[in-house]
């Protein structure tokens, strides 16, 4: 039986509308590889109460699905030679390599879930508890409020896939003596239907899909949750500086200010001790609670790192060699006015670039986010600078001056910072090799 966790300091803080926490927004996925037998518990703890059939049932479940990963891999990996030695030029020769990646890729990913099931485990509860404080802290800011994104990104993920998972069917049939298929060998071919023989190379691109879509949206949802988590603190410190200053005594300042009136006198005009406490205090749990979240962060960039390199190194891979295919079959299909030869690359093209892109623009939320919430501060404390007291500008200063020298950022393995900006550099990227390919032609 699958328990039903509920977070009831976040209920408890705020009744009139539900904070969708980063555990609702992995529950589809975690319930898909919880009820298919793919991966065992990794976000959500499973029940002591669960019954032995199964659990049993379950593990047998992910035994089979680590065989046909690694049984499928072993194969396209031997063909590779074979496909190298007969290839009549580069593109077949991609096309074999292209094959070979789903398995390898596959048993990867599930090996890493696997392994490192307790560090998971560990994380989201840290988060969890995390996602408690800083609802608590601001009972009055909602940090997520709509489904509606994770289920478009849920459903055009489930579309896309079930369209190249479609024409890659077709492809099977059309080219059943392809060297990356089992249908290559003659034998094989006569002996077994080729309806389950693309039921086989199916089912293994499907498992890999889904493990690499699960790889990057775990990890770009983690960063996304983050920063609206700095979204909160941000509003936090808005809320103390509106509650904490008047207005009409800051217009004041400046007016004795421009009129060359005596420091004594804006001194008089400042808030009272207790005021400044509280300022003082609210701006020392902000800071504690963003240490908070970028020790997590860090924990993330570690954990999750080698998922998000490993899928986009992939997705890169796989999305200039589909480019590459659909120049490479353009003209054939233009000559024949068909579809048939571009439509596989096509739809995984597609399917596999809207992947790449979601999960960068998602997990760059986080960089938005904290570029945010240091202009919101630097102008919080030009407004209020002559309210404040010394030791206020002092400790805003400080966490301003940790904001900019040591920002927090999505960075796989510190190997690169995931921004915006960096998804133009790897259309750039793409292109080069795309232009290389096909002058090779």
């Amino acid at each position: 039986m699958v328990p039903v966790l509920r977070h009831q300091g976040i209920h408890e803080t705020k009744k009139t509308m539900a904070n969708i926490t980063l555990d609702e927004t992995l529950r589809p996925l975690w319930k898909l590889t919880y009820y298919c037998g793919i991966l065992l518990d990794w976000c959500r703890p499973i029940s002591e109460n669960n019954h032995r059939f199964w659990k049993a049932s379950r593990y047998l479940c992910i035994v089979m699905c680590s065989f046909l990963l690694v049984f499928v891999f072993t194969f396209e990996l031997a063909q590779i030679f074979i496909g190298i030695e007969s290839a009549l030029n580069v593109h077949l020769v991609i096309l074999n390599i292209v094959w070979c990646i789903p398995g390898m890729v596959g048993v990867l990913i599930q090996e890493q879930f696997l392994r490192h099931r307790r560090e998971f485990l560990a994380f989201f509860k840290g988060w969890r508890r995390l996602e408690i404080e800083i609802t608590k802290l601001n009972p009055h800011c909602i940090m997520c409020k709509s489904r509606r994104m994770h289920l478009v990104m849920y459903t055009i993920h489930g579309g896309l896939a079930i369209a190249g998972l479609i024409s890659l069917g077709f492809e099977i049939f059309n080219r059943p003596d392809a060297t990356y298929l089992l249908s290559y060998y003659k034998t094989i071919r006569d002996s077994v239907p080729l309806l389950l023989i693309c039921f086989v190379h199916l089912a293994v691109i499907c498992l890999t899909l889904f493990l690499l879509t699960l790889s990057d949206l775990v990890t770009s949802f983690t960063y996304y949750h983050a920063g609206l988590a700095v979204d909160c603190l941000e509003n936090f410190a808005r809320t103390v500086f509106a509650r904490g200053f008047n207005t009409e005594d800051r217009l004041f300042i400046t007016t004795l200010d421009d009129n060359n009136q005596s420091e004594n006198a804006c001194k008089s005009l400042t808030k009272s001790s207790s005021s400044s406490a509280e300022v003082r205090v609210s701006i020392q749990l902000i800071w504690a609670r963003f240490d908070n979240i970028d020790q997590l962060i860090n924990q993330a960039n570690s954990l999750f790192g080698k998922f998000l390199v490993c899928s986009q190194g992939v997705s890169l891979f796989m999305i200039t060699a589909l480019l590459y295919s659909v120049f490479y079959y353009l003209g054939d299909a233009l000559r024949l006015r068909s579809t048939v030869l571009i439509l596989p690359y096509v739809m995984n093209f597609l399917g596999i670039g809207f992947r790449f892109i979601s999960s960068m623009l998602i997990s760059s939320q986080l960089h938005r986010s904290v570029g945010k919430f240091r202009m919101s501060l630097n102008y919080l404390l030009s407004q209020h600078w002559n309210q404040m007291s010394k030791q206020d500008r002092y400790l805003l200063r400080s966490f301003l001056s940790r904001l900019c020298t040591d920002s927090l950022v999505a960075c796989p393995l510190g190997l690169y910072n995931i921004t915006p900006s960096i998804l133009l550099s790897i259309v750039g990227l793409v292109a080069s090799y795309v232009i290389v390919l096909l002058q090779s032609k």
